[in-house]
């Protein structure tokens, strides 16, 4: 089984590079317009807070791990699983970065079941703490997007739902004990000596959405110090508001298209060719940043293997 995930996720690997390639040519980027000093600090941080988001985002998704499996995983042999799937959302179909994360499974002996449940609380939870932070740093604007988009996330969440109701329905009329020997250990994980770790993966979320808003309020003021400080504010919202529509809406990778429509809607035109800039800036370093995740999680795979999984390899 190790073998088969190994070769899967080379073949994943090379086929996200392709995509990845694709879509770093498609930016048909202007490199002068990089190469003035405000623009390339916002770029490195760009990168920098990127790259530190898909490395220790395994933290709360361990946590979940942890606590539905009943093991003891450690945050190193996660991260690294964690760092090298998320390479694969370049890959059409928006999933391979989520059934990546289920080698984790293969590699420490626990139920492919829990690091899948794992994963869709740490799709949730995420979700909802940048919604929360958006709405906040959004204030008013909100409405206006709202009424653009929440025709669209309802249609999303109600067709998700109606998935889950009716695949949970098959599953139950075929797997009935199973479930139910799944559910009783799942409540376990509720249990009061786990809920302190618990709160921390979910406290997580927030903190990690909150720094990267500070973190995107920098790169605007690096970019354009001339834009108010509320419609910066706005703008920081918008753009995590854009994330949360580009990551629901099917066929938009990354959210391609999107952001540069959702922070448009709540700034005049004259901030037109700052937010276009933003974009790029953050598109090229989050490009960046996931070959550097990628690179740190196979350094420290290969440089942290077991003993015995190298003499099995």
């Amino acid at each position: 089984m190790k073998r088969l995930f190994k070769l899967a996720g080379t073949l994943l690997v090379v086929v996200a590079l392709v995509f990845l390639v694709r879509r770093f040519l498609a930016m048909e980027i202007d490199w002068a317009q990089l190469g003035t000093p405000p623009v390339i600090a916002a770029l490195v941080i760009a990168v920098a807070l990127q790259t530190a988001v898909f490395v220790f985002g395994a933290y709360p998704w361990t946590v979940f791990v942890r606590a539905l499996s009943g093991r003891d995983i450690p945050f190193s042999k996660a991260m690294p699983v964690f760092a090298r799937a998320n390479l694969y959302k370049y890959v059409p179909g928006n999933v391979f970065q989520y059934v990546g994360r289920n080698r984790l499974a293969t590699d420490t002996g626990i139920s492919h079941a829990d690091v899948a449940c794992a994963t869709v609380l740490d799709i949730l939870f995420s979700l909802a703490a940048a919604a929360v932070v958006s709405m906040l740093l959004l204030g008013r604007a909100a409405v206006g997007l709202l009424a653009q988009y929440g025709g669209r996330i309802v249609l999303i969440g109600g067709i998700g739902v109606a998935v889950l109701v009716i695949g949970g329905i098959a599953a139950w009329c075929f797997m009935r004990e199973k479930i139910l020997a799944y559910l009783k250990r799942y409540a376990a994980a509720l249990a009061p000596e786990n809920r302190p770790a618990l709160l921390r993966g979910i406290g997580y979320y927030l903190l990690q959405n909150a720094v990267s808003a500070a973190a995107w309020l920098l790169i605007l003021t690096l970019l354009d110090g001339g834009i108010d400080v509320a419609a910066r504010v706005t703008l920081t919202g918008a753009f995590l508001f854009a994330w949360i529509i580009g990551f629901i809406t099917p066929g938009a990778p990354a959210g391609i298209g999107i952001r540069e429509s959702v922070m448009l809607l709540v700034t005049s035109e004259t901030h037109a060719q700052t937010v276009m800039l933003f974009v790029l800036v953050t598109r090229l370093g989050s490009t960046l940043a996931d070959l550097l995740a990628y690179a740190i999680g196979t350094v420290w795979m290969r440089t942290h293997r077991d003993p015995t999984e190298t003499a099995n390899a």
